[in-house]
């Protein structure tokens, strides 16, 4: 009897250590596949507004006066078409101003949004390391759900070429709520199926 009791505790926590093995490696599919989804839409949507972008844009918008041109309003309209295209959260074009710091210039969401950056705004801190390599002539990736304090984001920044002269750095923030909410709820559960058959087991060996 005492034997099959080890036995039988044996088997349950080798089940319960494979449960957390394959719902490891479902999270790490998932989250590729997420990721890889909302990389492609950012390299559509980058494909479609690069070109529309100049010099004299990155140069010439530097606050919240120059809205009122006639450039800086069909700027924002196109970001905002493109960005309420698909699931973009939050699409927008940044640089570093005259003090090296990096501020918003063109936001693609509503005007009247309650979180509308005017041109000028300091870029929070959350992205500033995706927008220096951005700046620095690297297209990058979040590769992970970033956690930030308007919500969790998947995030591609791009460098913007006036010839070969990098001027500025388009971003694009996907939501990932669901995708994160999912993820950690799958995890969770995973992990209280394993503590409760381990939990059982001992109980019968005790």
């Amino acid at each position: 009897l005492g034997k099959f009791a080890i036995l039988f505790l044996i088997s349950v926590l080798l089940i319960a250590v494979y449960t957390l093995i394959l719902q490891k490696n479902y999270s790490e599919r998932t989250l590729k596949a997420e990721v890889q989804r909302d990389s492609d839409c950012s390299d559509a949507i980058h494909k479609v507004i690069t070109d529309k972008l100049t010099k004299e844009d990155f140069e010439n918008i530097n606050a919240k006066s120059d809205m009122k041109t006639d450039r800086y309003q069909k700027l924002q309209k196109n970001l905002n078409q493109l960005r309420s295209l698909n699931s973009t959260r939050y699409l927008y074009t940044a640089k570093r101003n005259k003090d090296g710091n990096l501020i918003y210039l063109v936001d693609g969401l509503d005007l009247g949004a309650s979180d509308f950056a005017y041109p000028g705004t300091s870029i929070e801190k959350e992205m500033i390391p995706y927008i220096n390599q951005a700046l620095s002539g690297k297209t990058i990736y979040s590769q992970k759900i970033i956690d930030t304090t308007w919500g969790h984001i998947f995030t591609a920044c791009y460098p913007i070429y006036d010839q070969e002269e990098i001027v500025g750095a388009l971003c694009i923030e996907m939501d990932m709520e669901s995708s994160y909410k999912f993820l950690e709820a799958s995890n969770r559960d995973s992990y209280k199926v394993a503590f409760i058959a381990i939990f059982v087991a001992l109980m019968l060996f005790i």
